[in-house]
């Protein structure tokens, strides 16, 4: 009897020890197939597929279905950039739009920075990095916008904004972003990512289908053998017996060990230090210092660490410089140290060139004017001051210099020093009159002092008088404020009517010219104004346009006709 009773739990272990093994074998397999099918999100290395992987994707490849579905995603693809640089290229014609539909239109596409200099510019620079051997046709172009970018569409166009451009110290790093972006697209970066994108949830579902067949089998197996061995073994020890067969099934129905069917690989490390080597490479062949790359990250993340809204830009993201500075230092005292060394050894590396300084300093004036409007203070003064440092007779950059460090001024020291840029903007726009801005400035700034009310009277008639000139005729919107401001300092009878009220009778007829056909001059237009009858306004810019008797006149053409005096 003791014999017989054995024999039953001895093939009892004996199929519970081959249960167990089958399923560990089984899950130590699928564990091993999930790791190696990882998305390498916290690597600079690519997915490593396994061999049987990389097989059946090539295999899954070649059906018509998937062959169609790569294509209508990436014909998707294209037709999405071409909408968007359509409308980008737009921009152009923001001239016809009112102010919502340009806030609208700027927000979704961004603005074309209309300095056709510059583009040439930054086009020529482009065009030379482009491999000669390259198939793909390309366009550079600059973007108004503050945030540090850059960006390559499947179009061949290459965008890179006013607010990246203004970072870089010379034209190398200029280079090294453009041949980043150009790697991109040499490399089919987009074109993989969206093959990728087809292919892998379609080996995920073919993998996920088979490791739900194998559950399927070795829960059967492991159920039978369990329910087998409870059967023969009644109660004995029980405890242990359910504890292995709960271990093989808890290990088998988790889905850690199974690889998530929507999981997409993130491939951004592996694209970007390829597209960093070769953008080495194309900088190098042109002859720029490829030392300099690295020293741009230095002074992205010096930026945005000073605001870190510079970092809402791919390109200054705090992991992304780390990891592109890393992998930049490694590739310059890596295989690629000789080459470069050898090229400055036989007749040195270029870092920058004098266009560089003379294009850089309007870029940097205009973008640190638009950062105002992004309220990005810290690098609005950072690139006013340096565009005033290359070019210091500018009267804009001089004017926005002025309004940046007023906007921001905590002690007298710092309003005066607003002040004293916005006396040297009047003094460089003396001759053209293009800006009437520093006028009202100044005016502001002596009635905050207390100062000569002559002088405030004056600037605040020739901020009116150019403001007019530059806006056919029309009156700026705060003409009842600055009423007031005259009130304030005793002038209660000046008048400025709009160039648009037409009349032909007692009116004084527009000055369009000083006599022939020669334009005014700024300081003959505000002389104009100022010293024209009370209450009368220059206006040298409309043409054919006749403005109606203002202050004493009208008063004496109404008075006659009300049979008066």
């Amino acid at each position: 009897m003791r014999t017989s009773s054995k024999l039953p739990l001895a093939f009892g272990v004996l199929v519970l020890a081959g249960t167990v093994a089958f399923a560990q074998n089984q899950t130590q397999k699928a564990i091993a197939a999930a790791t190696a099918a990882k998305p390498a999100a916290a690597s600079d290395k690519a997915p490593e597929f396994t061999d049987a992987d990389k097989k059946r994707m090539a295999e899954i490849e070649q059906r018509p279905e998937i062959r169609d579905a790569i294509q209508n995603a990436w014909d998707d693809k294209r037709r999405q950039d071409i909408d968007y640089i359509y409308n980008i290229n737009s921009s152009a014609h923001f001239s016809d739009m009112s102010g919502p539909e340009f806030a609208t239109f700027r927000d979704h596409y961004g603005l074309l920075y209309n300095n056709p200099m510059l583009q040439r510019y930054i086009n020529a620079i482009g065009q030379r990095l482009v491999p000669k051997d390259s198939p793909n046709i390309y366009s550079f172009k600059l973007l108004l916008d503050p945030i540090p970018k850059a960006e390559a569409l499947s179009t061949g166009t290459i965008l890179i904004s006013t607010g990246m451009v203004s970072m870089l110290d010379n034209e190398a790093q200029l280079a090294y972003v453009l041949g980043h972006e150009i790697a991109h697209i040499e490399k089919n970066h987009a074109y993989t990512i969206v093959r990728m994108s087809i292919l892998e949830p379609a080996l995920n579902a073919e993998k996920d289908k088979e490791n739900k067949e194998k559950r399927a089998l070795v829960t059967a197996a492991v159920t039978f053998a369990t329910g087998g061995i409870g059967g023969v073994m009644g109660g004995w020890n029980g405890a242990g017996v359910g504890g292995l067969s709960g271990l093989a099934g808890g290990l088998l129905g988790s889905s850690l060990i199974f690889r998530d069917h929507n999981t997409i690989t993130q491939w951004d490390d592996v694209y970007e230090n390829e597209a960093d080597e070769e953008s080495l490479h194309y900088m190098l062949a042109q002859g720029y210092d490829v030392r300099e790359a690295p020293r741009l990250y230095a002074r992205l993340q010096a930026a945005a660490a000073r605001d870190p809204r510079i970092g809402l830009g791919f390109m200054a993201k705090e992991a992304r410089m780390k990891a592109r500075t890393a992998h930049i230092q490694t590739v310059l005292s890596g295989d690629f140290k000789p080459q470069w060394e050898a090229k400055l050894k036989a007749g040195g590396l270029t870092g920058s060139s004098g266009e560089f300084n003379l294009i850089m300093a309007a870029l940097k004036r205009d973008n640190g004017i638009i950062a105002i409007d992004y309220d990005l203070f810290a690098m609005a003064r950072d690139n006013l001051e340096e565009a005033v440092s290359l070019r210091s007779n500018d009267p804009r950059a001089q004017l926005y210099l002025g309004k940046i460090i007023s906007l921001t001024a905590r002690t007298p020291e710092d309003r005066q020093e607003a002040e004293d840029h916005f006396i040297k903007a009047i003094q460089y726009d003396g001759a053209r009159g293009a800006y009437p801005d520093p006028h009202l400035e100044h005016a502001l700034h002596l009635i905050g002092e207390n100062g000569d009310k002559a002088e405030i009277n004056n600037e605040i008639q020739a901020y009116v008088a150019l403001y007019q000139r530059e806006h056919m005729g029309s009156l700026p919107n705060n003409m009842a404020i600055l009423y007031d401001y005259l009130t304030l300092v005793g002038d209660t009878n000046w008048y400025a009517a709009p160039a648009a009220v037409v009349s032909t009778k007692n009116v004084e007829a527009i000055r369009t010219s000083s006599g022939g056909s020669t334009p005014l001059t700024g300081p003959q237009v505000i002389s104009a104004a100022e010293t024209s009858p009370v209450g009368s306004t220059a206006n040298p810019q409309t043409v054919n346009v006749s403005q109606p008797a203002t202050g004493a006149k009208a008063k004496t053409a109404a008075t006659k006709k009300s049979g008066g005096e």
